[in-house]
């Protein structure tokens, strides 16, 4: 059974990653800083390492610089997986030793699964501390911007890691985002401003979805705003009641990565 090791400071997505890595059969730990990351890689000698850079008391350059210093560790295959993707962060973390880069924002637990099993079968060719050329202009991920400047969006959420996804993605797309953390809110600020597109979540605090749906379309200028549900939960009834208060797209958050919702508003709008 191949071990991975994720070294990842948000509870919710190292619990979200962890359940899935060990529903598709891999051995799971579980580092929440740098420093424990280096320490548990130092002493469980994992197959693969994901390691996030934001973090507390050893950010992942700090501990990837140590694993690679640590002749115990230093030939682990090691992945960054952030939501930092700028060139200078990219070149830093390859320069230093990391096998790969990922942008977390852009994958979901099963896409990540699937690469850790493509990283696994691969056998890598080059030693650990060879010069590693990385050009972003060839990740798709990575370069691709959408030249949708000037599109506002109201996005209406209240899980702060959801949030913190969501919002890089819509930023590097370059969308103007107003952000609701409750349906009340969310409402309101659909009624004084007019958007392009309102993403929103169905289980909100203050309003649910089907009261925020009929007072955001009671506003005539929210007649034609397109609007895509994310949700946890998608049952039929749901489903044909949201489109009915005029949902445009309804989307099971656990089958959708930032990026597929991008593709999804980049429809809408070109359909307006």
């Amino acid at each position: 059974m191949p071990k991975v090791l994720i070294v990842e400071d948000e509870e919710y997505l190292a619990d979200m990653y962890q359940t899935k890595f060990k529903l598709e059969g891999f051995e799971v730990i579980v580092a929440t800083n740098g420093e424990e990351g280096y320490l548990m890689a130092k002493k469980e000698k994992p197959d693969l390492v994901f390691l996030d850079l934001v973090m507390p008391i050893m950010d992942g350059f700090q501990a990837l610089e140590a694993i690679r210093n640590d002749a115990e560790t230093k030939g682990l295959l090691v992945i960054i997986l952030s939501n930092l993707g700028q060139r200078e962060e990219l070149k830093i973390g390859i320069d230093k030793g990391a096998n790969d880069f990922l942008i977390k924002a852009s994958l979901t637990p099963r896409d990540l699964a699937d690469k850790a099993r493509e990283l696994l079968a691969i056998k890598k060719k080059d030693t650990v501390g060879a010069e590693v050329v990385y050009d972003t202009a060839k990740d798709p991920e990575i370069a691709k911007k959408v030249d949708y400047n000037g599109v506002n969006v109201l996005f209406i959420e209240d899980n702060k890691e959801i949030i913190k996804m969501y919002q890089l993605q819509f930023q590097n797309s370059g969308y103007g985002i107003d952000l609701a953390e409750n349906g009340a809110w969310g409402v309101k600020m659909a009624q004084e401003k007019k958007f392009d597109i309102i993403v929103m979540d169905m289980m909100m605090p203050a309003m649910n979805g089907y009261e925020m749906l009929k007072a955001i379309k009671a506003d005539s200028k929210n007649i034609n705003t397109p609007i895509i549900v994310i949700s946890n939960s998608a049952q039929d009834a749901e489903i044909e009641k949201s489109l009915e208060l005029g949902v445009n797209k309804y989307l099971l958050k656990s089958s959708i990565t930032p990026g597929d919702l991008i593709r999804e508003i980049e429809q809408l709008i070109k359909a307006k």
